[in-house]
C-alpha cells in the first residue's frame, strides 16, 4: 500500500511543485525525501526521510523543517506547525481534514511554511460551525508566514468564522494554486501583509472577501505594528462578499490581474443606515491601480481610498450604487504627460457619482460614465467651504459624462488644458453640465457641455482663455456657471439646515437617510442625502423628474448633434444623450466672432457667433491644508461659524440672481459674498 500511495504522490509531484528549499529532487520524488503522512478517522499515521512530526490522534504537530505530505480523511483533526519552525512544506495529496475545535491548519508563533495543493488533487480544509479557539480554518499566528501555492485544487471552509486569517506582524502570500474559499466572516485575511501573485481565486463571505486590518481595538493585546497592506499583482480573482470586495487598512496596489467583484447584492441592493460598507476596493491609505481588467457591481463605492487614489493603468466596467471612483483627497486618472486616450479604458453603466475627490487630475484614458448624480465631482464635505482645497483639473484623454445631476462639479476651480470632454447635465431640476465655485480656465482642449435652458454655462469672459460658441439660452449665476449648489446658487446650499446645523457626511461611518420619492438632490460636498439608489432613479439614470419637455432646439435623446464652422466645415459631431435645451462648445479651432451652426438631425437648429475670450487663464492649482487652517487629518479648528457665513451667502447670491430680490441692497450684498 505504501508503495502505491508513493507512486501516485510522485506522478503529482514530477512537475517540480516542491519549492527547492524543501526538496531539491521532486522529478524522483520517493519516500527518502519526504515523510508521508496518511490521515483516517481514527487518527493519523506516519513515515518517512523526517521525524520532526508528533501524532497524538489526529492532531499532527510539525516540529522540525522538512517536507510533509498529507492524504486521506478526517472529520476531526488538525496539522500544527509549531512556533519558529521554519522551512516546511505541506504538500496536500488529496487531503479532506476538518476540525471540530480549531483551524485545520496552524502556524505558531514566528513559524514559517509553505502549503501546497499537488497537480492533479482536489483538497478541503474546514473548521465546525460550532466552535473554533482560532476562528479560522487555516490560522497563521504572530509573526508567522504562510505561502499557499502548487498546480491543485484547495478548498477552505470557513464555518466558525473566517477562512483563512492572518495575526499581527504576519504574512500570507498566494501563488498559483485553485483556491476555493467560503466563510460566515472574512474569506482571506491577514493583518500585516497580505500579497496574491496569481492563481485562481473563488471567493465567498460573509464578511470581506480579501482583507487586511490590524487589530487595534483588542484590549489585551492591541495590534498597533501592523501595516494592514494589500499587494496583488496577477491571478482570476472572483470576489463576493456581504462587506468590502478587497479591503486594506495600510495601502492597496494593484499592478494585474483579472477580477469579477460583487458586494452586497450590487448596485441595486438598497443600503439601510445601519448598513456596514460594502465597497469594491477599499483603501484606508494609498489606492494604486496600474492594471488589470475590473468588473465590479457594487452597493457602495467601487474603488474608495481615504486618502489618495491612482488609476494609471487597467480596464473597468463598473456599476454601482455609490461613487464609482472616490478619494478623501487626490484622485488622479492616467499618467501625466501621456497622450494615450486608451489607458486606462473606464466604462461606468451606473453610479450615483462616477469620479470624485477633493482634487482631481484627468491626465489620460477613456472615460464614458452615466451618473445618477454629479458626472465628476470636486468635493469633499471634510474640507467645509475652503475653496482652494477642490479643483477640477483636464490635462488629456476622453471623458464623456452622462449625469442625472451636474456633468463637471468643482467646489472650486475647473482648469482645462487639454483632452475632449463631452458632457450631457440633467435634462430637468436645478442641475447643469458644468458648475463651479471658483472659475472656468480653459487654455486647451475640446468641451462640449449640452444641457437645459440655464442650466448649460460657459466659461466666463474674464476667467477662460479659449474662444467658445453658446447654443440656446445660457445663465451665468453667482460665482460661476452652475445652476446649483455652493457659491453658484439655485438649489439649497450646503449645511443650510435651519439653525446652521452640519448634516452628516456619510462616509465610512454613519449612512445619511434615504430622501424621499421626488426629493431634490443634495449638493456636492458630501453632505448628500443616501446615495445612488438606482431602484428609485429613472433607469436612464436622469435626475428624479426624468426626460425634459421637448428641446427648443430639437435635441432629443438619440439626436445627431454637429457643430460647424461659417465654411459648412465639421469640427464636431457626436449623439445626443438626452433632451437637451443648450450646447456650449470650445476647441481651438473656435475664433471668436465667428459664426458657428448647430446642426440636429440633420436640420439647422441655431446659429452663434463665438465669444473671445479675454481673461490671463491663470488659476490656483496649489493645496496646503496647513494653509488653509486644516491639521493634516483634513480637521478645521478655525472655521466653526464658516458654515453659517457660506449658507448666508449663498442664500443672499441665490436671491440676487434667481430674480426673487432685485433691489439694489440684494445686488450689493451679493457683491460682499
Amino acid at each position: 500500500m505504501k508503495r502505491l500511495l508513493s507512486a501516485l504522490l510522485a506522478a503529482c509531484l514530477a512537475a517540480c511543485l516542491l519549492p527547492a528549499v524543501a526538496c531539491a529532487a521532486t522529478d524522483s520524488y520517493t519516500e527518502k525525501n519526504a515523510t508521508l503522512i496518511a490521515f483516517t478517522n481514527k487518527g493519523a499515521t506516519g513515515t518517512g526521510l523526517y521525524s520532526g512530526y508528533e501524532i497524538d490522534g489526529a492532531a499532527v504537530s510539525i516540529t522540525e523543517a522538512g517536507t510533509y505530505v498529507f492524504s486521506g480523511a478526517c472529520a476531526d483533526g488538525s496539522i500544527t506547525v509549531k512556533k519558529a519552525v521554519k522551512d516546511v512544506t505541506l504538500v496536500l495529496g488529496g487531503l479532506d481534514l476538518t476540525s471540530e475545535s480549531t483551524a485545520a491548519i496552524t502556524l505558531n508563533k514566528d513559524s514559517a511554511a509553505t502549503v501546497l495543493a499537488a497537480a492533479g488533487t482536489d483538497n478541503t480544509l474546514a473548521d465546525s460551525a460550532a466552535t473554533n479557539e482560532e476562528k479560522a480554518a487555516i490560522k497563521v499566528k504572530s509573526g508567522a508566514s504562510l505561502m499557499l501555492s502548487g498546480t491543485g485544487t484547495l478548498h477552505v471552509a470557513g464555518n466558525f468564522k473566517n477562512g483563512v486569517k492572518g495575526a499581527a506582524e504576519s504574512a500570507i502570500t498566494v501563488d498559483e494554486l485553485t483556491l476555493d474559499i467560503e466563510a460566515s466572516d472574512d474569506g482571506l485575511s491577514c493583518d500585516d501583509a497580505l500579497t496574491i501573485r496569481g492563481g485562481n481565486l473563488t471567493i465567498t463571505a460573509g464578511g470581506d472577501a480579501i482583507k487586511a486590518s490590524p487589530d487595534t481595538t483588542d484590549e489585551t493585546a492591541p495590534d498597533t505594528v501592523s501595516k494592514g497592506d494589500i499587494t496583488i499583482t496577477g491571478g482570476t480573482l472572483r470576489l463576493t462578499a456581504t462587506g468590502d470586495g478587497v479591503q486594506a487598512d495600510g495601502s492597496l496596489t494593484i499592478t494585474g490581474g483579472a477580477f469579477d467583484v460583487t458586494t452586497n447584492g450590487g448596485h441595486q441592493t438598497t443600503l439601510s443606515d445601519t448598513d456596514g460598507s460594502c465597497k469594491g476596493f477599499k483603501a484606508a491609505g494609498a489606492l494604486s491601480l496600474t492594471g488589470g481588467v475590473f468588473t465590479v457591481d457594487t452597493a457602495d463605492d467601487a474603488f474608495h481610498s481615504n486618502d489618495v487614489l491612482y488609476v494609471t493603468g487597467g480596464s473597468y466596467t463598473i456599476t454601482t450604487g455609490d461613487d464609482a471612483f472616490h478619494a478623501d483627497n487626490t484622485l488622479a486618472i492616467g499618467t501625466e504627460g501621456s497622450s494615450s486616450t486608451a489607458t486606462p479604458h473606464i466604462d461606468i453603466a451606473a453610479c450615483y457619482e462616477g469620479l470624485e475627490g477633493a482634487k482631481i487630475y484627468l491626465y489620460s484614458g477613456n472615460i464614458d460614465l452615466t451618473a445618477a448624480d454629479d458626472g465628476v465631482n470636486a468635493a469633499n464635505g471634510d474640507y467645509g467651504r475652503v475653496q482652494n482645497a477642490f479643483a477640477l483639473y483636464i490635462l488629456g484623454g476622453e471623458l464623456t459624462i452622462d449625469a442625472g445631476g451636474d456633468g463637471l462639479d468643482s467646489n472650486g476651480d475647473i482648469v482645462m488644458t487639454g483632452g475632449t470632454v463631452e458632457v450631457f447635465g440633467a435634462a430637468s431640476g436645478g442641475d447643469g453640465a458644468l458648475d463651479y465655485d471658483g472659475a472656468f480656465t480653459q487654455t486647451g482642449g475640446t468641451l462640449l457641455a449640452v444641457g437645459m435652458s440655464q442650466m448649460a454655462q460657459a466659461p466666463t469672459a474674464s476667467a477662460g482663455t479659449q474662444d467658445y460658441v453658446a447654443f440656446g439660452q445660457l445663465s451665468q449665476m453667482g460665482g460661476g456657471m452652475g445652476g446649483h449648489g455652493g457659491m453658484g446658487g439655485g438649489q439649497r446650499p450646503e449645511n443650510s439646515t435651519p439653525g446652521g446645523g452640519t448634516p452628516p457626511s456619510g462616509e465610512n461611518g454613519a449612512r445619511p437617510s434615504p430622501p424621499t420619492e421626488g426629493a431634490p438632490m443634495d449638493d456636492e460636498t458630501g453632505t448628500r442625502p443616501e446615495k445612488g439608489r438606482m431602484g428609485t432613479r429613472p433607469e436612464s439614470g436622469l435626475g428624479d423628474a426624468g426626460e425634459a419637455a421637448a428641446s427648443a432646439l430639437g435635441i432629443a435623446k438619440g439626436s445627431a448633434l454637429v457643430i460647424k464652422n461659417s465654411a459648412g466645415e465639421t469640427l464636431y459631431n457626436t449623439e445626443a444623450r438626452k433632451t437637451a435645451e443648450s450646447v456650449v462648445f470650445s476647441s481651438p479651432a473656435v475664433a471668436g466672432g465667428e459664426t458657428y451652426t448647430l446642426v440636429v438631425d440633420g436640420a439647422e437648429a441655431a446659429s452663434a457667433e463665438a465669444t473671445e475670450a479675454t481673461g490671463t487663464g491663470d488659476a490656483d492649482t496649489s493645496f496646503s491644508l496647513s494653509e488653509a487652517g486644516f491639521d493634516e487629518t483634513g480637521n478645521d479648528d478655525a472655521a466653526a461659524a464658516q458654515p453659517v457665513r457660506d449658507w448666508l451667502g449663498a442664500a443672499v447670491r441665490y436671491a440676487a440672481s434667481s430674480g426673487l430680490m432685485n433691489s439694489a441692497i440684494w445686488q450689493w450684498l451679493a457683491a460682499l459674498f
